[in-house]
C-alpha cells in the first residue's frame, strides 16, 4: 500500500529483537510499527530497542488500517503515507 504513495518499503518483518536488530544495519529513514490492538508482546529489550532507536518511529494500529483497505476509504493511506513524510528528513 505504502509504495502507491511514493514511499519506498525497504524491509517487512515481524515485531521482534530477531527482526529489529537486522534492521539495524539496513538504511532506512523511518520504522513503521505495525500493531494490533488486542496484541501485548512488547518485551523489556524490544521496548528499549524501539525508545533508543535512531530514526524516527511511527505507531499505527494495523486493525484500523485492515478496516479502511476493507472499506475502500483511500483517505487513511494518503493519511498514513503523509505522516510517514512529515518524519523524514
Amino acid at each position: 500500500m505504502l509504495e502507491s504513495y511514493g514511499l519506498d518499503v525497504v524491509s517487512s518483518g515481524p515485531l521482534n529483537e530477531q527482526f529489529l536488530g537486522g534492521l539495524e544495519l539496513t538504511p532506512h529513514d523511518v520504522l513503521l510499527v505495525d500493531r494490533h490492538e488486542d496484541e501485548d508482546h512488547m518485551t523489556t529489550r524490544l521496548t528499549e530497542m524501539l525508545s533508543h532507536w535512531s530514526e524516527p518511529v511511527l505507531f499505527n494500529d494495523s486493525t484500523a488500517t485492515r478496516l479502511s483497505l476493507q472499506q475502500g476509504n483511500s483517505e487513511f493511506g494518503q493519511s498514513l503515507a503523509n505522516q510517514i513524510a512529515s518524519l523524514l528528513p
